[in-house]
């Protein structure tokens, strides 16, 4: 803690200049911005924004976590028809109900559908967006990716199969899903559910953490393949959230992941997926989708050459670059920090036992 004090007041003069020096970088940018700014053309942007629409929203892993909040805010906002995928009929049924019981008191959500698939089935995927929007397709469909699953552990404690297992459901079924849904879906937007994890490798996410930058790689590549299509592609970075999902993930966690993870909060599922929907229904979405102070700025840090949509994201990653980069360093000194305490702490544990 010494250490990062000292660097603190030592970095002072720089992070001045540079709070400076991105002041006028923001503001001479503004006019190239202006142009280089992502847009779809006017003719193929849907009227996303419009519930009473012919929209259809779909959501994998929507049985429960961000993927059923995504669906009750959907069913406030009265988006015509919700059908929510996931594996386990009691958790879909469950879920469903709740639904209904929420929709009942506006009316305004005219079907809401459960389906039990798995998303590393691909067959069983094709099958099921042929059902849903084959026959019956909507002006505007909204595929939001949500299932996925992780098991934090140190990396010499995950047996390959768990590597394979949590691929298979985040990266490619995320992937599978794309596949299966994209031919049928005349406008509107696909949104990928990421993670912090998916910007930063984070101590004990070696099995989670690869696959959730592999979502971001696949996310640039379909945006850039549908540019000049009416649909959307988008990715989220969601933090620490508060659901089943989160808690089964405590279990066994270790200690630096928690200590970790804890600097970032805990956000409610309710309020991810708020902003998701949000940021779904635009008619020129945002490419990376964000949720904290943090994560903005962790978003700006690791934009690369990810498309921008709007003037505050443009801003932000031009002029701040350097500033968060500099900040960036004094995180990781904390977690470094953290990870030696515990392992200095094991390697007393062993020495003992000896």
């Amino acid at each position: 803690m010494i250490a990062i004090i000292a660097a603190g007041l030592l970095a002072l003069p720089a992070l001045l200049v540079q709070v400076a020096t991105a002041l006028i970088v923001a503001f001479l940018s503004v006019p190239a911005l202006c142009i280089l700014l992502f847009r779809k053309p006017r003719h193929l942007r849907p009227n996303l924004g419009d519930p009473d629409g012919d929209a259809h929203v779909i959501i994998t892993g929507g049985s429960s976590g961000i993927g059923l909040s995504i669906a009750r805010e959907c069913a406030r906002r009265g988006v015509r028809r919700v059908t929510i995928l996931a594996r386990t009929v009691s958790k879909l049924e469950t879920a469903k109900k709740e639904l209904e019981e929420l929709n009942a008191q506006s009316k305004k959500t005219k079907q809401i559908k459960a389906v039990s698939v798995d998303v590393t089935d691909y067959k069983a995927l094709e099958k099921t967006a042929l059902e849903l929007l084959g026959k019956t397709p909507s002006h505007s469909t909204y595929l939001f990716c949500c299932a996925g699953e992780t098991e934090p552990a140190y990396f010499d404690d995950i047996p390959p199969d768990v590597f394979a297992r949590i691929t298979q459901t985040n990266q490619l079924g995320s992937i599978y899903t794309t596949k299966a849904f994209l031919p049928h879906m005349k406008a509107g937007t696909i949104c990928f559910c990421s993670s912090i994890c998916g910007q930063i490798g984070i101590f004990g996410y070696s099995a989670y953490s690869p696959t959730k930058f592999a979502l971001r790689g696949f996310a640039e590549c379909l945006h850039v393949e549908l540019c000049n299509s009416p649909v959307n592609v988008q990715i989220a970075y969601p933090p620490d959230t508060d659901t089943p999902g989160f808690e089964k993930e405590n279990v066994g966690k270790p200690k630096e992941t928690q200590l970790i993870s804890e600097q970032g909060g805990l956000s409610k599922p309710d309020d991810i997926a708020r902003v998701m929907v949000t940021e779904a229904f635009r008619p020129n979405p945002r490419f990376n989708v964000y949720f904290t102070f943090d994560a903005w700025m962790l978003s700006s840090l690791t934009a690369g050459f990810s498309p921008i949509a709007t003037m505050q994201d443009g801003v932000s990653q031009v002029a701040g670059m350097t500033l968060f980069r500099f900040v960036s360093l004094f995180y990781l000194h904390d977690w470094w920090r953290i990870v030696r305490k515990f392992q200095e702490e094991r390697d007393a544990e062993m020495s003992k036992t000896k």
